[in-house]
């Protein structure tokens, strides 16, 4: 049986279960573990700016060590990033360059774990202030690109 599949829906910015019939899809893992990747909010880490006085992060970061014994230790092993830092910065380079190097960082589990051979990050600017990148991830010897546009909640 594969993921529950989670959808992006470039419209509203948002993603959602994948529904089939009743019930919830299943398929497109490696999507699925982009999404979850991107999207769940990180937690700050000292010296961050966090200007709602919200350090994010999740709950199941604690159980980080209940993992599969077979993978590899990973220090400060947390799920999600710290993009939701993004619309706290300037719109210049070195945003869209700290932006590349987050994304990179929330998904080098994947190369860590065997996922994944190569992953390639173009972050880019949108016209309606918000910010996206598109990623190419490299399984099995194909690469996939995928392509995430979003903007600031208000």
């Amino acid at each position: 049986m594969g993921d529950i599949r989670i959808v992006f829906d470039p419209a509203t910015g948002t993603g959602d279960f994948a529904m089939a019939g009743r019930g919830l899809a299943t398929g497109n893992e490696l999507e699925t573990a982009i999404l979850i990747s991107l999207f769940t909010d990180g937690q700050a880490d000292p010296g961050d700016i966090v200007f709602d006085a919200d350090p994010r992060g999740v709950w199941f970061d604690a159980y980080s060590a209940l993992e599969d014994p077979a993978l590899p230790v990973i220090a400060n092993d947390r799920i999600g990033s710290k993009l939701w830092q993004v619309f706290n910065m300037p719109r210049a380079q070195s945003t869209l360059n700290w932006m590349r190097d987050e994304i990179l960082r929330c998904l080098n589990w994947m190369k860590i774990d065997g996922v994944a051979s190569s992953i390639e990050v173009f972050p880019r600017f949108t016209g309606s202030g918000g910010v996206g990148a598109q990623i190419i991830v490299t399984a099995n010897g194909t690469p996939t690109k995928y392509d995430y546009a979003w903007a600031q909640e208000t």
